[in-house]
């Protein structure tokens, strides 16, 4: 069985009442108490409640940029390879639901500041990494980071949370839609 620790706890109870009850009505004596501690305990392990809501947001980063490479193999062709990238990524966040409506929110929220960005893309170290080595590459088209994530993370994103919401039924041939129209926003030559 693995061991749970303190600070994980925290992270994992304060995503799950900021999904319930928003980044403002999630109070550290709320997220102690949900997490079986004392608040004192928070701030033995956290300098502050937003130094806490800002690593919930910075561990799904890393969470994320480790599902994005898992099973990608480097020998086969680029488009293929990046098929398969973001069906990681998409498979992530659909079957993840907790960090997808914490990451949406945390997303739009005021603590999505340029240093919280740049800390978070810090995070994604190879999700850049390829990025960088694609773009050198000739096979992936120039743009400024934030382009990437507009026209990369955004209809992931919004099909992720259309299917957590109800709204969506995600069929092999939607999920292979998504991920093909995406492919052909990024690519050099298409």
């Amino acid at each position: 069985m693995i061991k749970i620790n303190t600070r994980q706890k925290l992270l994992k109870a304060t995503m799950e009442l900021v999904n319930e009850f928003g980044l403002h009505n999630t109070p550290t004596s709320k997220i102690a108490k949900s997490a079986g501690f004392s608040e004192a305990t928070i701030y033995k392990n956290f300098s502050s409640k937003d130094e806490l809501i800002i690593e919930v947001y910075l561990e799904i980063k890393a969470d994320l940029n480790q599902a994005f490479s898992v099973g990608v193999d480097h020998s086969i062709a680029f488009e293929e390879r990046t098929k398969k990238a973001l069906t990681n990524y998409l498979n992530y966040f659909l079957s993840h639901p907790d960090e997808l409506m914490y990451f949406l929110q945390f997303s739009n929220s005021f603590y999505m500041n340029k240093v919280v960005h740049e800390m978070g893309k810090t995070k994604l170290e190879y999700v850049n990494q390829y990025i960088t080595e694609n773009i050198e590459k000739g096979y992936i088209k120039n743009m400024p980071f934030a382009f990437y994530e507009a026209f990369v993370n955004a209809p992931i994103l919004e099909v992720a949370r259309a299917c957590h919401m109800g709204g969506l039924e995600i069929s092999n041939e939607l999920r292979e839609m998504v991920i093909t129209n995406v492919i052909d926003i990024m690519l050099v030559n298409k």
